[in-house]
């Protein structure tokens, strides 16, 4: 892929939209969870799995709980609702449309389309830290 850029998947200069944002960060997620899935043999984890010992045990659970197979289920998951968001249309200026000083004011979807973009907003609030994430994405 000459001219692409190798984390985001697109033009070097291009920024995502929101909908590309989040299927390109579910896709990194997915080939995390499939190369962690062939290095260790298996799609299913459980305790016995993580190298930690018995010490301290609600890490092993934890590790345990994000075996490849559940992160692979859950990126399908999303996948299908972030497409679903995408075709509805979404109204991205119901995302900015706080009163200002209200960052932390809820905003009630009033249609499908405010809805969709809501959805979307809050799949990528957990990759707020990338790069690419823009902050009027913000729910």
């Amino acid at each position: 892929m000459a001219g692409m850029d190798g984390e985001s998947g697109l033009e070097p200069d291009l920024l995502p939209n929101l909908d590309e944002f989040v299927l390109a960060r579910i896709a990194e997620d997915k080939r995390i969870a499939a190369e962690a899935a062939a290095a260790s043999g298996r799609e299913a984890w459980t305790t016995a799995d993580v190298p930690f010992g018995p010490e301290p045990r609600g890490v092993a659970e934890h590790v345990a709980r994000q075996d490849p197979a559940r992160l692979l289920a859950e990126c399908s998951a999303k996948r299908r609702l972030a497409l679903a968001c995408r075709d509805s249309r979404p109204d991205m200026t119901f995302l900015g449309a706080r009163p200002r000083g209200l960052a932390d004011f809820f905003l009630a979807p009033r249609d499908q389309h405010q809805l969709a973009a809501l959805t979307l907003a809050l799949l990528a609030l957990p990759y707020a830290g990338h790069h690419d994430y823009r902050p009027e994405w913000r729910p």
